[in-house]
């Protein structure tokens, strides 16, 4: 079976550990279209469009601010992850994000993808500095995650030099006073997705039929 992968950078490392070269053609997106959900639903219709050869498409983008409704495959099934974002996707279930969020609703997640291809609460800062001041930006950053208080790095699949993203995320923590944990990924959800696989919280979407809400409900935990 053929496979076109279309996703983001915020799991690229992952999906290159987990697949196999010569079943998977990939195409990975830049981090920076979560910003432009309307742009990025546009991009991905395009490549869709452009991967009709295919025997399945596989997209390793979450709900992303409902960023995947309205797609659809004309002639080709597609296998979607029913995850909010890439974070449910590198724990495993939106189950287990759940129940940790709810744990603490005040830890920000950071993967690998993340904090090498991603905008961070810090990169954030320092933009708004060079825009407004920094009177003004820590006004704003305040507003924006002043109610966090932990920053938990999820180690998964493919990442290589770990000492390198507790240096990325140690200068964001020390900036902003938060706590620094870590906890083990579970690659068994994304790894069904690079091999074509149903899985819990794995909706396989019929050619011409469009991703819709309740394909995401379908994920949500019972």
């Amino acid at each position: 079976m053929k496979i076109k992968l279309i996703g983001c950078h915020s799991t690229m490392n992952e999906v290159k550990a987990l697949k196999n070269d010569g079943l998977m053609d990939c195409e990975f997106l830049d981090f920076n279209y979560h910003a432009q959900p309307a742009e990025l639903h546009r991009k991905i219709q395009e490549i869709i469009h452009a991967s009709q050869d295919y025997d399945l498409i596989v997209l390793t983008y979450g709900r992303c601010s409902n960023t995947l409704v309205g797609l659809i495959s004309p002639a080709v099934p597609m296998l979607i992850p029913t995850t909010h974002d890439c974070i449910g996707l590198l724990m495993g279930s939106n189950a287990r994000y759940l129940e940790l969020f709810c744990k603490n609703t005040r830890t920000y997640f950071f993967s690998q993808g993340w904090l090498d291809y991603g905008r961070t609460p810090y990169d954030e800062y320092l933009e708004y500095v060079e825009r407004y001041g920094e009177k003004k930006a820590g006004k704003i950053i305040q507003a924006l995650y002043g109610h966090y208080n932990k920053a938990m790095l999820i180690k998964s699949v493919g990442m290589k030099m770990p000492d390198s993203y507790y240096g990325k995320l140690q200068k964001i923590a020390d900036f902003f006073g938060w706590e620094i944990e870590e906890m083990e990924g579970d690659a068994g959800l994304l790894n069904a997705l690079v091999r074509g696989e149903k899985l819990e919280d794995v909706v396989f979407i019929e050619p011409d039929q469009p991703v819709t809400l309740k394909h995401f409900a379908e994920g949500e935990p019972k």
